[in-house]
């Protein structure tokens, strides 16, 4: 049943909240049937940001990542399921938009890999550190979907 536990972090970044593609991407992963247990919008701080970029922080389009991610409101959300890790990762598609397909989030909505709309954990220990960095305890919700016995 672990297995059925298993979360992962996916954040709108600021293009997508603009874009107003927010819906989207909530739909595809309801629809998926993967359950959401947390989401808030906010303007991540430079702190924030430092901490969630940190492997990536000697490399040179940092700076410029960090304003990009600064640049508007996120959408911050947390979504459960089998496999939602992987899987979320197949749903957004391709770091690059050129190389996302169709039917992916990126391949669907992005043409610059500087304006790549979302984010998704890649695999589930950086979800867990991202999701707790991101969200206090108390504000991840725990119940049961009406759904589950259709989908497991």
């Amino acid at each position: 049943m672990a297995e059925l536990k298993e979360r992962t972090f996916i954040a709108i970044k600021p293009d997508g909240v603009q874009r107003a593609i927010i819906g989207e991407v909530i739909k595809r992963f309801e629809m998926k049937g993967f359950k959401l247990v947390g989401m808030k919008m906010l303007h991540a701080s430079e702190d924030l940001l430092m901490k969630h970029y940190v492997d990536l922080k000697d490399r040179p389009f940092f700076p410029t990542l960090i304003n990009y991610m600064r640049s508007g409101p996120v959408v911050a959300m947390v979504w459960e399921g089998k496999g939602v890790v992987k899987t979320g990762r197949v749903m957004l598609g391709e770091t690059n938009p050129a190389d996302s397909k169709p039917g992916t989030i990126r391949g669907d909505f992005c043409i610059d890999v500087s304006k790549n709309i979302i984010h998704g954990s890649d695999s589930v220990e950086s979800a867990n550190k991202e999701i707790s960095l991101w969200f206090k305890d108390d504000e991840l919700v725990n119940y049961t979907s009406c759904a589950f016995s259709w989908l497991y």
